[in-house]
């Protein structure tokens, strides 16, 4: 496909400093991705340019479609693409004995391990001990808001010597990091105040930052924190340009801190940066997208695909018949097809039903079941590799506590897992004396314990490359072996982790050079979502937030009610309001063809009894 005239422009663009306000389905891929292959062309032997992505999904996107020109060491040499959290951890890892932290810092990437040590923060402090000594809903609902306002202090760029506000005191912030950094641990939130901490303090390497990296691209610009906004402008200094790429009207992360204003407002005001605009629409139908109008009046459309597509609004007298409609409109799709979907032909991984959360899905679930209909659930960010079974908890809890001697949590974690019986368990002070003890044998059976203790050998012997190969093939002839398990669940329970791990160490092969891997970097990489696996089959069910950034020739949009979509949260508040009304628009601009919203006007309540429900506001009277 040929560049527009406005896109060409974007990306012949001389601005020191611009942003491109991108309308849905409006090619900004496409326009960075050439953009970047011109800044490739400008730059010096030395120098790279950073292309700062919002998810791992998209950093992998914009990779595939630079390799159609670059060999993938020359990739490497001109450019990094990755999240900023990928990015930062990178300095953090390389440049943390600079602020005095310990150089191998590992993710405690669980919120309940997080949590787990934020309890001991405020137990630790006489004043609020109490908070900890019962599990009150009470005093756990004061502990989780007083851990989210923590770390909403860290997206604002707030050091424990900056932050006197409740429900967090200065003492309390500052024995949560103490806590963490004592188990060479950091969150999410750490990543990026560190980072920025070590830039900010250490002119010396804010500079080499910048002599290496002269140019600088922000996908998704609509998304960045104080933290993120003010991180990049730190790595650009006063000698690097800055590119911003976003549409404000895809703006749904306020919750998590961000703002469309940093790119629309303080980034023009701050460097003077010249606007640019994508209006044409290269992804929906024009009904599609006459909708989307009356929800986003200001979304301006100059070019569409001359595609009708197919717009509409059911209403349904309950839950179950909501997702009785969706299922027979969905075979009805799936047997005849339609003309204005490329070939004609529908298939099922080409349609997505969306909701503002993950209960939307409950009756569509069990009847999709009931009819066999093959489908995945999309509903949360969690990188976390979780496994099923407890050979694979403990092996996993093992890789922690060999790579990080300091870590007391998983340690206890683990010590967990075989206390059955407090009195069994002797006093066990490391994981060296746990694994040589007669007890672990013992609790685990002699098959299952030298498995561990051996796989746990091979790692301890630093080699280069790591063995993990070795490691993995000891698991599947351990799964091999029918004596080693108690019945067929637990074999399956086994057998499903050891091929997640598999597919996570070769995902991980895939993106790292032999040199480069080591068991702190692949687990860091897990931690991180690097490794991800895109395991999506049949039909996506997805919720608003996980859905930004895809698109489906076939979109559902489920229980449309007011308190559900919008959500009752944000009913009293204008701005939540308005952040609601995009993320309707978001979900509305994923299709690029056929469009059908529905609602209950009943719902059966958990507790008993049913409640008539109203249409959502976003449902304009003009579609029903």
């Amino acid at each position: 496909m040929m560049l527009s005239k406005k896109q060409q422009e974007i990306v012949n663009a001389s601005d020191k400093y611009l942003y491109v306000l991108a309308g849905a389905g409006s090619g900004k891929t496409r326009t960075l991705t050439e953009r970047i292959k011109t800044l490739i062309s400008k730059n010096k032997q030395g120098e790279k340019v950073l292309a700062i992505t919002f998810s791992n999904k998209a950093a992998n996107e914009l990779k595939d479609r630079l390799l159609n020109s670059y060999s993938e060491q020359q990739l490497s040499e001109y450019i990094y693409i990755g999240t900023i959290h990928n990015f930062c951890m990178e300095i953090v890892l390389q440049r943390s004995a600079s602020i005095g932290l310990n150089s191998e810092l590992h993710i405690f990437e669980s919120e309940q391990d997080r949590l787990s040590i934020f309890k001991d923060a405020v137990g630790s402090i006489p004043q609020l001990k109490k908070k900890t000594l019962s599990n009150s809903q009470d005093n756990e609902k004061w502990i989780k808001e007083s851990y989210y306002a923590l770390s909403k202090a860290k997206r604002n760029l707030m050091f424990p010597s900056d932050y006197n506000q409740k429900p967090i005191s200065k003492l309390l912030y500052q024995e949560y990091q103490n806590l963490m950094l004592a188990q060479n641990a950091i969150d999410f939130d750490d990543i990026l105040l560190y980072a920025y901490r070590i830039l900010a303090e250490k002119e010396s390497i804010s500079r080499i930052y910048q002599r290496i990296y002269k140019y600088i691209c922000v996908d998704e610009a609509q998304d960045l924190n104080k933290a993120q906004y003010e991180l990049i402008k730190i790595l650009a200094g006063t000698t690097s340009c800055i590119c911003m790429v976003g549409d404000p009207n895809q703006a749904i992360y306020g919750f998590n801190g961000s703002s469309s204003e940093y790119m629309c407002k303080e980034f023009p005001k701050e460097f003077n940066a010249k606007e640019y605009t994508l209006t044409e629409n290269y992804r929906s139908s024009k009904s599609v997208l006459e909708a989307a109008k009356i929800l986003e009046p200001d979304f301006e459309i100059e070019g569409q695909i001359p595609i009708q597509g197919d717009f509409l609004v059911k209403m349904n007298d309950d839950e179950n018949t909501e997702a009785k409609w969706v299922i027979e409109k969905l075979k009805e799709l799936l047997k005849n097809g339609h003309p204005d979907v490329e070939g004609g032909k529908i298939e099922i991984h080409q349609c997505a039903v969306l909701g503002r959360n993950r209960y939307v899905f409950s009756v569509l679930e069990k009847l999709l079941k009931e009819n066999n209909i093959d489908y995945t659930l999309r509903v949360s960010a969690n990188q976390i590799l979780n496994s099923e079974s407890n050979v694979f908890k403990i092996f996993d809890l093992g890789l922690r506590l060999l790579v990080n001697l300091s870590d007391k949590l998983h340690l206890s974690e683990l010590l967990s897992i075989f206390n059955s019986n407090e009195s069994e368990i002797p006093n066990i002070e490391s994981f060296s004396e746990l694994r040589n003890s007669p007890f672990f044998g013992c609790k685990l059976g002699k098959q299952t314990s030298d498995l561990l203790n051996d796989a746990w050998n091979i790692l301890s012997q630093n080699s280069n490359p790591i063995r993990f190969e070795r490691i993995l093939e000891k698991f599947k002839i351990y799964c091999e072996k029918y004596s080693n398990f108690n019945n067929d669940e637990e074999r399956f329970l086994v057998f499903n982790d050891y091929q997640a791990w598999i597919e996570r160490w070769e995902t991980y092969c895939r993106k790292t050079s032999v040199e480069e891997r080591s068991i702190s970097d692949l687990m860091r990489s897990i931690a991180l979502g690097i490794t991800n696996i895109s395991d999506d089959n049949g039909l996506i069910l997805s919720t608003v937030h996980m859905a930004k950034g895809l698109e489906f020739d076939v979109v559902f949009i489920m229980g449309l009610n007011e308190g559900t979509f919008p959500d009752y949260r944000t009913l009293n508040s204008p701005e939540q309001l308005n952040e609601e009304k995009h993320n309707m628009f978001v979900s509305i601009t994923r299709s690029k063809r056929l469009c059908y919203l529905s609602f209950p006007l009943e719902k059966v309540m958990p507790w008993g009894g049913k409640k008539t429900q109203l249409p959502s506001r976003f449902i304009d009277v003009s579609w029903m």
